[in-house]
């Protein structure tokens, strides 16, 4: 895609963006770039054309939503159950539902990616289709090194005299 593609598409997606964002979506501006950043990514790797790139990010923004909603859930519930747990006698049939409903979030947590590949697949090529599998697997990658790097204690350089 040419830089100046790119660049139509993410102003685009940036209108698009503060739009929904004035029409009432509570989304903090750290997730808002997180989301640009992302679409633009899918755009570039998948080759989209401006059209298909407004449905995707329709699509990702919708798995995004659903993520943090289901995210909240389970902080909740988890919750819940630790307090739960903490009782003694514990009451068996509160925790069960506890159990189950927990569960239930954590499963549909899980297939949110299966889900959202499935939407995609209604509006990409067989080819980007296939881009998306491997841009999806390169990104988790790369969101591993990010969170390792934070995890590791800061480098300080040693002094030698």
């Amino acid at each position: 895609m040419t830089t100046r593609r790119l660049g139509v598409v993410a102003v685009a997606l940036l209108a698009l963006g503060l739009r929904a964002s004035s029409a009432g979506a509570d989304v903090s501006p750290e997730r808002d770039r997180a989301r640009t950043y992302l679409m633009l990514r899918v755009v570039d790797a998948l080759g989209l054309s401006d059209t298909k790139a407004l449905q995707m990010r329709d699509i990702l923004r919708r798995a995004d939503e659903r993520r943090v909603e289901l995210s909240q859930k389970r902080d909740t519930l988890e919750a819940q159950l630790r307090t739960a747990l903490a009782k003694t006698p514990p009451d068996e049939a509160a925790l069960s539902r506890l159990v189950a409903d927990a569960h239930a979030v954590q499963r549909e947590l899980a297939t949110l990616p299966e889900h959202t590949f499935g939407e995609a697949q209604k509006i990409l090529s067989v080819e980007q289709q296939a881009k998306l599998l491997l841009f999806r697997r390169d990104l988790q990658g790369e969101v591993r090194q990010a969170l390792r790097r934070r995890a590791a204690p800061p480098s300080h350089p040693t002094k030698t005299h």
